[in-house]
């Protein structure tokens, strides 16, 4: 006989009290969790952080997209050059600080002192010339339809006709508003005029046909020169080509489309500044306007050369603009600080921009 002991599971007495809830209270509860659940799920969307107050008005992100957007997208194309890695990096102009952070400094500027000028204009009586509304409207459709930005980014952002004219109208006031305070600036143009030696930054505008005299060797990693034989035929290619250029007013159509050797291009140089050679250099600067040269050679080409202009002031008229706009800008960013942003009120709101990562902002994947 078998006499192993037999337990039959669900016969034995439990002696645990069992509490029975009123299927009322679950109801509640479940209500009760649900509301939870959804205020927690919708609690960023329903209570948006507004990230500055200037003058009493609140700017959220969704206010600045546009300024936010433009500087990631500029950042971002370093940090693709760079293969990534570049938004964590110190920033040149503030070591103390990642790329990512002082870029959004610099946002955050930009939004505070484009506001504060339309406040100022906008106090001042300024409205939008005829003119300054159709470009606001040309900008808007380029933008929209030709500069290639993606869907992504125009949903992302919220870049509708609506957003994007009210944006640029403010900073269409507030640039005329500042240029209107830079022409009150007594600026000395030709005190500024007097720091650049003319003949320092004075231009050379060339064209020329050249044709190369050396090739990469793969082996060497570097370029060698042709042979002998192949030199002499390529002097003769470039002396036939300078033939045709003596009685020729355009040289852009000296070169056919199957021409694989002879190249015509157009450049200019300084003195002090070309990637030509010492000796190219100085045969070239010593032609007259609209001379041609006979065969130059170089280290590494021929080069038949013409002068278009041995005098040209765009160099240095570029400088010279460029130190009259550093000064106004000095001038400019002094009256801003001392005497235009002390008249408004400005809060930033840490704790919002704290969580501010730039490069993820504005950009879409």
């Amino acid at each position: 006989m078998n006499k192993s002991k037999k337990t039959i599971k669900g016969t034995q007495k439990n002696n645990k009290k069992h509490i029975t809830i009123n299927p009322k209270i679950w109801v509640i509860i479940g209500s009760v969790l649900g509301v939870v659940l959804i205020a927690a799920l919708l609690f960023d969307q329903l209570y948006k952080r507004p990230l500055v107050t200037i003058d009493g008005k609140k700017y959220y992100l969704e206010d600045l997209t546009y300024y936010f957007y433009y500087t990631e997208s500029s950042y971002d194309y370093i940090n693709q050059m760079y293969g990534g890695g570049y938004w964590d990096s110190p920033h040149y102009e503030a070591t103390n600080m990642t790329v990512r952070d002082y870029a959004k400094l610099e946002t955050l500027n930009t939004v505070i002192r484009y506001e504060v000028m339309y406040n100022e204009a906008m106090d001042k009586g300024y409205t939008l010339t005829d003119e300054e509304i159709k470009k606001i409207d040309e900008d808007i459709n380029s933008l929209l339809n030709d500069q290639g930005l993606s869907d992504k980014i125009i949903k992302k952002n919220g870049f509708t006709e609506e957003y994007l004219k009210n944006v640029m109208t403010k900073n269409t006031l507030a640039n005329r508003y500042e240029q209107d305070i830079i022409d009150t600036f007594d600026i000395d143009e030709e005190a500024i005029k007097a720091e650049f030696d003319y003949e320092e930054y004075r231009q050379y505008d060339i064209e020329y046909l050249n044709i190369s005299t050396v090739v990469y060797d793969e082996e060497k990693g570097s370029n060698v020169p042709v042979s002998e034989d192949d030199k002499k035929a390529a002097l003769d290619k470039i002396t036939s080509f300078r033939e045709k250029a003596l009685n020729t007013q355009d040289w852009s159509t000296l070169i056919p489309e199957d021409e694989e050797q002879v190249r015509y291009s157009e450049s200019n140089f300084l003195a002090k500044d070309t990637f030509f050679s010492e000796d190219f250099k100085n045969t070239v600067m010593a032609m007259d306007n609209g001379e041609i040269s006979e065969v130059i050679e170089t280290d590494d080409s021929y080069y038949v050369v013409r002068m278009v202009n041995n005098n040209s002031s765009e160099r240095y008229d570029s400088v010279v603009e460029e130190a009259i706009q550093k000064k106004e800008n000095e001038l400019l960013t002094e009256e801003y600080n001392n005497n235009i942003l002390p008249n408004h009120t400005v809060k930033l709101h840490n704790n919002a921009i704290r969580n501010l990562r730039m490069g993820r902002l504005t950009l879409a994947d």
